[in-house]
């Protein structure tokens, strides 16, 4: 066999093997690493007697990394205030800011993503005392909850969450909240 004739035999393998491979297998990769989304919605706790309410305003960032094509390590970062009746257990003006670190997987669905996640952080609630001095317990917590994103395109999406929160505050421990924004993947 001649040098010509193997390459042009190489040649023609190499070619059928291209053509075998699905269409699917050729498609560029998805190169966005990071997800970030703004979220607002509402939240409370049950164990505020009184306050128990959960239409309180609250709000959301979400800083994502995708590790692997379903899981996600992310922090976020959050408001809720805690104001919309007169007191909050023993505070008038109270509201709870935290900072979460955390893992998320995801199952592709139908015509969205859900997803469920943990995480642990650092959780300040604040407000006045009735003789109007101020209240501020800063505690250790954990997070469990739920996603679903809704893909507009590549890069946007439709993000809602729901979850729950366990913090070591003297009176008020348990706290839910709702929240739905836009997301951003690069």
């Amino acid at each position: 066999m001649t040098c010509h004739h193997r390459l042009r035999t190489r040649l023609v393998l190499m070619l059928a093997l291209c053509l075998a491979v699905p269409a699917a297998a050729l498609r560029a990769e998805d190169l966005s690493n990071f997800v970030v989304a703004a979220l607002g919605g509402i939240g409370g706790s049950p164990d505020a007697k009184p306050g128990r309410d959960y239409g309180n305003p609250t709000f959301q960032l979400d800083l994502a990394r995708i590790v692997e094509p379903q899981a996600l390590v992310g922090i976020h970062v959050g408001h809720l205030a805690l104001d919309r009746k007169p007191f909050f257990g023993p505070l008038q003006n109270a509201d709870m800011t935290y900072v979460n670190v955390g893992g998320e997987y995801r199952y592709q669905e139908s015509y969205y993503e859900s997803g469920i996640f943990i995480g642990i952080g650092g959780y300040r609630l604040g407000g006045k005392l009735l003789d109007g001095t101020s209240h501020n317990e800063t505690a250790v917590g954990g997070t469990l909850g739920v996603t679903g994103e809704f893909k507009i395109n590549r890069s946007f999406g439709v993000l809602i969450e729901i979850s729950g929160h366990y913090v070591d505050f003297k009176d008020q421990k348990v706290f839910a909240m709702a929240h739905a924004g836009f997301s951003y993947h690069f």
